[in-house]
């Protein structure tokens, strides 16, 4: 079986490049390391995160605020219900995330393609 420096080498002459690949990790722990390293940044997460706690600020403001605060809006409780809804959506992005983590590449790909991490199949 060909190393991966073997592998790289004979990818560069197929594809006409001079230009070294992007450094992969050159095991299969360092690719997982790198994948573990890559799910604490996920745009998922990120993007849940920011939902739960807007929508905490919203549901709390929407328990304790005014009563004329509450009722602007034609008598319903717009800062409660919209809070509510970003909590549900905040957490759905971070189940998401949770549940279909990216995946290190496989060893007969590394080193080959855009380079992009590869989610779990659906």
């Amino acid at each position: 079986m060909p190393t991966l420096k073997e592998r790289r080498e004979r990818f560069r002459e197929k594809a006409g490049r001079d230009e070294p690949l992007p450094p992969v990790g050159e095991t299969d722990e360092q690719e997982v390391e790198s994948a573990k390293a890559a799910n604490w940044f996920d745009i998922r997460r990120l993007i849940g995160a920011v939902f739960l706690v807007y929508g905490l600020m919203l549901t709390v403001t929407g328990i304790v605020g005014s009563y004329h605060v509450k009722h602007k809006a034609d008598g319903i409780n717009v800062d409660l219900w919209t809070g509510i809804g970003m909590l549900i959506f905040g957490a759905l992005m971070v189940v998401w995330a949770l549940t279909r983590p990216t995946l290190p590449e496989p060893a007969e790909t590394r080193g080959q393609g855009s380079g992009r991490i590869r989610r779990a199949p659906a």
